[in-house]
């Protein structure tokens, strides 16, 4: 069955597959796929890029971002040897319009299906876990009533390294390759690192890692150099080299080094053949043949890729939703988590934006999608972050592994998400004990603290960094890193940075409490009401409350200004941590709808900024209407749905999900534009004359928020610190829905049934066939239980 169709792609019966039918999308729609160590970006052309633990210091070939052209990869020729006709088992880079395409991308790998007049060709790209290195399986079915000779031929570009080389000519200097005939591997290194390591100086360190590219069949030639195997101002559309017999076998240091090998097959007549190949990087040259040979017959290879998906299965299946929105389904079943889980956490990279590094609240924050399937990968994260923690409380903004270094910043949330997903953390598993555990700072690697103390440390930086008027500042940028010269001066304030302290003191203090810290928790008690107290003073603003003050005191998102009026983070977290009065919450949210929420979301702010106000900072220089200048960021939107949901406001909570929602957007694919499987980081707001196309997808935080809000707060089952709390925010029209989640150790089914077609509120409960009192289902010291809920 194809499901949600546009004429670009659908999703299969399951929701497990995007099968995309035209390569020409209107932007490039890609998958990022990884291990965990290993991973590339692969689009539907064909195009993309492959690195080993950082996307941006260790990358395996040369690529540059152009989402108009998507002419950058490693690609694949396929020549027809009887004719001299060349072809591509993908798109690109012949853009031939064969007789039926098909790409198909799934959780860990991609399959590309083409069909030319004389073959099929299917092609099976996946990262074996484990490896550190892809493959590339082709398998060919000749229609034709003739044998069929073809060689299949690589081509990318070596890059090895650091991805900033467009300086060619200098990085192509320290690139040498070398075929190996005893094994048959085509390998390339590098004799510089262009990163910032070492003892001796700028660029003198030394590459400790080899790219290679082999094959499972014969290989007949091989091509090291890119001017030989294109032709002097040729191009990849008719390559010198495949006009010849064989390539040219060179190799070696003075080339401008690619990586180009040659294997040939030949089919019967209505039979079929199939040729692998396997490029990665590596640091052991004598392990990595026995472990590729692992892998060079079919059923290993069909036995690897059954295991990927057997991996991820096992991976999401713990958390499965069935209502009757399917692409809400889709979403939470499978997509928001792959998403999060292997672009953010694993690849840290995609299309629009490649890092590389960890963020420290980026992550963190990521780190939520693990809660309701490994709580434990949570708690790796939050000790791995707190080890980028200075001894004085602040923290790296970001850091790239291998380096280990990291950028000092005057952003002043980043600290305060530690807390807060040890918060999450411990109501999830109600393991208190994790505050116990011990982590060295980065400053100081031989002192070993606590979490807690690392908790209180980041808590006392902030409580230093007060306006005389009680309120936190802002410095350079809080949650919107593109407030970035709002406090440059510390001394302007932040208020919606006052609400989420707010939130994180009030959770916080019970449990210093429960640890016996008193005179802390009795600290952050009266610092959480002198918050409220002063936010609810200083910010309201007549119907909204006012996003921050400059270090001149002016007010940014408020009714005295012209453009920023309104801001969607203050409203939304007065309701989310609850520092608003209650009144004055209804009426913020209200000012959402009336100003903010728009066909795809709700906006971050309105009006956009028309032109730039250097004493606010880069976000005012996007165009109008464009990411976080009165578009949607969609990180953000999704805390609309959250908090309408805590105000019981069904309508808003399910508008907001409604018009975010990719699958629902991607319906109308040539304006919304990006992929409709997963998330946007932005969606242009109705100032831009792109109203409504998304962009800067993959590389989001809100893929796991989105699923987390959903889950939580729309369906209604969450974790509490007392137990399962059961509190849905659902359409009214809805008959039925159900939720399967495990929740410290235990697996729970829960049935809603909705007899009298309400959108909120809990008639009857039963776990296990017994009636409970309240919506906290208690911690259940079993393996499984069965949940029914009447609404």
């Amino acid at each position: 069955m194809e499901n949600f169709k546009s004429k670009y792609g659908y999703f299969d019966s399951e929701g497990t597959e995007y099968v995309i039918i035209n390569p020409k999308t209107p932007k490039p729609w890609v998958n990022v796929i990884s291990n965990g160590v290993y991973g590339m970006v692969i689009s539907q052309t064909g195009g993309g890029f492959s690195w080993h633990t950082h996307s941006e210091f260790n990358r395996l070939n040369r690529w540059h971002q152009d989402l108009v052209q998507d002419n950058w990869g490693k690609y694949f020729y396929i020549k027809d040897k009887q004719t001299g006709e060349i072809f591509n088992p993908t798109f690109m880079p012949l853009a031939k319009t064969p007789v039926k395409y098909e790409c198909r991308y799934g959780t860990g790998y991609t399959k590309f299906k083409v069909e030319y007049p004389k073959f099929e060709v299917l092609t099976e790209i996946f990262i074996p876990f484990g490896e550190t290195f892809e493959v590339w399986r082709f398998i060919v079915n000749n229609k034709t009533k003739e044998e069929l000779k073809l060689s299949f031929t690589s081509y990318f570009e070596f890059c090895l390294g650091s991805s900033a080389d467009f300086h060619r000519e200098f990085h192509k200097s320290f690139i040498e390759t070398e075929f190996d005939e005893i094994t048959g591997i085509f390998w390339g290194t590098k004799r510089l690192w262009e990163i910032p390591l070492g003892d001796r100086g700028h660029w003198n360190i030394e590459y400790p890692f080899n790219g290679f590219i082999t094959c499972n069949q014969p290989i007949d030639s091989w091509e090291g150099d890119k001017e030989k195997f294109i032709g002097n101002y040729g191009s990849l559309l008719n390559p010198e080299s495949l006009k010849l017999m064989e390539l040219s076998c060179s190799q070696g240091k003075w080339n401008d080094s690619i990586g180009s090998i040659q294997s040939s097959v030949t089919i019967a007549p209505g039979k079929t053949g199939e040729i692998a190949f396997f490029l990665g990087i590596t640091e052991d040259k004598i392990e990595m043949p026995k472990r590729l040979r692992e892998y060079f017959n079919s059923e290993s290879l069909d036995k690897s890729l059954n295991s990927v998906k057997e991996k991820w299965g096992a991976m999401l299946s713990p958390l499965e939703i069935k209502t009757p929105d399917k692409g809400m389904d889709y979403l939470v079943n499978i997509w928001l988590r792959y998403q999060a889980i292997s672009g953010r956490l694993w690849g840290r990279t995609a299309y629009y934006q490649q890092s590389g590094a960890f963020g420290f609240r980026d992550q963190l924050q990521d780190s939520l999608v693990y809660l309701p399937i490994d709580p434990e990968l949570t708690a790796a994260q939050i000790k791995l972050h707190a080890k980028h923690q200075f001894q004085d409380g602040t923290v790296l903004h970001w850091w790239h592994p291998i380096s280990e270094t990291g950028l000092v910043t005057k952003m002043t949330d980043d600290l305060l998400w530690l807390p807060y997903i040890v918060i999450q953390y411990i109501e999830e598993t109600g393991n208190i004990s994790i505050l116990n555990e011990k982590e060295p700072y980065y400053d100081n690697p031989q002192k070993q603290a606590s979490l807690f103390e690392h908790c209180i440390a980041a808590f006392d930086i902030v409580f230093c960094r007060f306006s005389s008027r009680g309120l936190p500042l802002i410095g350079a940028g809080d949650w919107n890193d593109g407030l970035s010269a709002v406090g440059l001066e510390f001394k302007g304030e932040s208020m919606w940075l006052a609400a989420f302290l707010y939130g994180i003191l009030y959770d916080f203090a019970p449990l210093a409490g429960k640890l016996g810290r008193k005179e802390i928790a009795a600290q952050y008690e009266k610092k959480a009401l002198e918050l409220k107290i002063k936010f609810n003073e200083f910010a309201w603003d007549g119907k909204w409350f006012s996003r921050a003050t400059k270090d001149s005191g002016e007010k940014i998102g408020s009714r005295e200004n012209t453009d920023g009026k309104i801001f969607l983070n203050s409203q939304t977290w007065s309701v989310i941590t609850n520092i608003g009065y209650e009144h004055y919450q209804k009426t913020a949210m209200d000012s959402v709808k009336t100003f903010l929420l728009k066909n795809n979301g709700a906006l971050l702010l309105s009006p956009a900024y028309s032109s730039p106000d250097k004493y606010i900072g880069y976000l005012t220089r996007y165009a109008p209407g464009r990411r976080e200048n009165g578009g949607v960021y969609t990180h953000a939107a999704t805390w609309a749905i959250k908090a309408f949901a805590l105000l019981k406001d069904a309508e808003g909570a399910w508008e907001s999900y409604k018009r975010l929602s990719p699958i629902n957007n991607g319906m109308d694919a040539d304006k919304y534009a990006a992929e409709p499987y997963v998330t946007p980081g932005n969606i242009d707001g109705p100032e831009s004359p792109n109203y409504g196309m998304g962009g800067w997808t993959w590389y989001t935080g809100s893929a796991s928020w989105f699923q987390k809000i959903i889950v939580d707060y729309i369906l209604g089952v969450r974790a509490s610190g007392s137990g399962l709390l059961i509190d849905p925010v659902i359409p009214a029209d809805w008959e039925s829905y159900s939720v399967k989640r495990k929740y410290r150790g235990c697996e729970y089914s829960v049935n809603f049934s909705n007899p009298e077609r309400r959108s909120s509120g809990i008639t009857q409960i039963k776990v296990d066939g017994e009636i409970i009192i309240g919506n906290i289902i208690p911690q259940q010291n079993k393996s499984n239980c069965l949940v029914e809920v009447i609404i």
